[in-house]
């Protein structure tokens, strides 16, 4: 799953096609860049010396570290090529160079998301996550409630926007980060480059991803519907 864009797409695409391995080129169906970056993906945890289709994966799972690492790879990949666009070439077409990589992949055992964007400024698209011991329906029309018994990520629920209007069972993933789920545990992990900020004092804009309309109102709880994934552990 992919919500975001890749910045300098139509030329970003030459460079990337170039770059996976004729494996992954040939599999590609059409030209969004999801596509892509998914086959950046596989070409990544290739590189690794991962095999996607080896069966023992497809029964065990790579492990949450491998998809971790091959998410971060395909990110720093794309920001690569993205640099890669000529000076003068984002001059003369008004190229954006801000890409929003809000992936996610799992390989039946671990769950791995990012929100990222390649700006030190400005802030990623949305996510948010809730967990707890039970995702029970209230009784009303369309409304549904996290609710913990105990400390054990039973249900892990990602999304763009808050499902619930319970603002409090959902929680913001920081912007340029890595969520991962597995075993009933979840986990943040920050993807530290150029574009890495930790302090607390320090502010982002949320102007490009608004402009974008990948940034959801945290003041307003109307439930989403965007790109959701559930974990049962």
């Amino acid at each position: 799953m992919h919500n975001g864009g890749i910045a300098g797409w139509k030329h970003v695409k030459r460079l990337l096609g170039d770059a996976v391995g004729d494996r992954w080129y040939n599999g590609v169906q059409g030209n969004t860049d999801s596509e892509w970056a998914f086959a950046l993906f596989l070409d990544c945890l290739e590189k690794d010396g991962q095999d996607p289709d080896d069966e023992a994966c497809a029964q065990n799972g790579f492990g949450h570290a491998v998809l971790r690492s091959a998410m971060r790879k395909t990110i720093e990949r794309i920001n690569c090529f993205v640099a890669a666009i000529p000076a003068a070439k984002r001059e003369e077409e008004g190229i954006d160079t801000i890409s929003l990589l809000n992936f996610a992949v799992a390989d039946g055992h671990s769950v791995v998301c990012s929100k990222y964007v390649s700006s030190k400024t400005e802030v990623a698209a949305s996510l948010y996550f809730s967990s707890g011991t039970n995702w029970k329906f209230t009784g009303e029309t369309g409304r549904y409630k996290m609710e913990r018994r105990d400390k054990g990520a039973d249900i892990v629920l990602v999304a763009s926007e808050p499902l619930t209007f319970e603002r409090d069972n959902w929680v913001t993933v920081p912007t340029n980060s890595t969520i991962t789920i597995h075993k009933q545990t979840v986990m943040i992990h920050p993807i530290i480059d150029e574009y890495y900020n930790n302090s607390l004092s320090y502010t982002r804009s949320s102007g490009y991803a608004v402009g974008k309309g990948l940034v959801s109102n945290e003041l307003d709880l109307v439930p989403g519907h965007l790109a959701t994934s559930t974990l049962r552990g």
